[in-house]
C-alpha cells in the first residue's frame, strides 16, 4: 500500500513500490472496486478502449473516492488530448509510443503550465475546483507542475534506439514504462516477450533509465512476476487490465468448483 505521508508523485519519484492496474471497462464501479481492494493507482485507458470524457471523469472520481491515484493513458501525444485528461482531474498522464526526446518535450509542454510548459488555462474545470481555485490560481498552477506525473511508454524499435536521449530530457519523464508486447511485435517477435532479442532490448531500457534516475514501470501478470521485475529495478507495477483480473478470478473459481464436483474443465475458445 502507498505511504500516506507523501503525495503519490513523491512516492513514485522516491522509488516506492506501487501496484495498480489499467482500466479498460467504461465503469466507475470497477475502478472503485480496485481502490477498495487496495491498489495504489489506476490507469484509465483511452488508447485501446477509448471512453467518453464524461465516463473517464466519473472513473477519476471513483478512484479519488477511495484515495487511489487516477492516471490516464491518452491515445496519442497531442496537446488537447492531454489537456482533456488533466482537466477531469487526472493525477498524471501516460503517453504511448515515446520515440524521441522531442516526444517527451511535447508531452511536458502539454502537461505543465507556463513557464514550464504551455498547458491551456481555465479556472472553471474540475481540476481547478470549478472556479474555487481562481483566487490562488498561480499557486495551484505551481502545484500542478510539481505534482502531475508524466509516464512514457517505450514500445517500439525507434524508442529503444533513442532511449538515451528520451531519458536524458531534464524534468521530463517520471517513469519509463516498458511496453513489452508492442516492443516484441516491432522487433519481429510478436507475442514472444521472453524472446532473447526482446529481453536484451528490455535490459537496454532498464539500464538507460536507471542511469538517468528515471523510475521504471512494467505490466505484470502474477505476484511472482512483480518480485522478478522488482529485482531488475522496476518500482511501478500495473496489471494489464481490470477485465483480465476479473476473467482470471472467475476462471480460477470455476476450476476450483468443478474440481470439487469432479467435472471436467470447460472447453476454452
Amino acid at each position: 500500500m502507498s505511504d500516506g505521508s507523501l503525495s503519490f508523485a513523491q512516492q513514485v519519484r522516491a522509488g516506492h513500490r506501487l501496484l495498480g492496474s489499467f482500466a479498460f471497462l467504461p465503469s466507475p464501479g470497477a475502478v472503485e472496486i480496485l481502490g477498495r481492494a487496495g491498489l495504489d493507482f489506476v490507469i484509465i485507458d483511452q488508447e485501446h478502449s477509448p471512453k467518453s470524457w464524461e465516463t473517464a471523469e466519473n472513473m477519476v472520481r471513483a478512484a479519488q473516492l477511495c484515495g487511489m491515484a487516477a492516471l490516464v493513458r491518452v491515445a496519442r501525444i497531442e496537446e488537447k488530448e492531454i489537456l482533456h485528461a488533466l482537466e477531469i482531474g487526472a493525477a498524471g498522464i501516460m503517453v504511448p509510443f515515446v520515440e524521441s526526446a522531442d516526444d517527451v518535450r511535447r508531452a511536458v509542454s502539454a502537461l505543465r503550465y507556463a513557464p514550464d510548459g504551455k498547458r491551456g488555462t481555465c479556472t472553471q474545470t474540475r481540476a481547478a475546483g470549478y472556479g474555487g481555485n481562481r483566487a490562488r490560481f498561480m499557486a495551484f498552477a505551481r502545484e500542478c507542475n510539481q505534482e502531475l506525473l508524466l509516464i512514457g511508454l517505450i514500445e517500439s524499435r525507434k524508442g529503444l534506439e533513442n532511449i538515451g536521449e528520451i531519458v536524458g530530457v531534464e524534468n521530463g519523464l517520471d517513469v519509463v514504462f516498458i511496453g513489452r508486447s508492442d516492443l516484441a511485435t516491432d522487433l519481429g517477435r510478436a507475442g514472444q516477450t521472453a524472446d532473447p532479442l526482446v529481453e536484451t532490448a528490455t535490459e537496454t531500457i532498464i539500464a538507460a533509465s536507471a542511469g538517468a534516475g528515471v523510475r521504471l514501470g512494467i505490466a505484470q501478470y502474477s505476484p511472482a512476476e512483480c518480485e522478478t521485475w522488482a529485482q531488475r529495478g522496476c518500482t511501478f507495477f500495473a496489471f494489464p487490465s481490470e477485465s483480465g483480473l476479473l476473467f482470471d478470478a472467475v476462471s480460477a473459481l470455476r476450476r476450483d468448483v468443478d474440481a470439487r464436483w469432479g467435472k471436467p474443465p470447460p472447453l476454452t475458445t
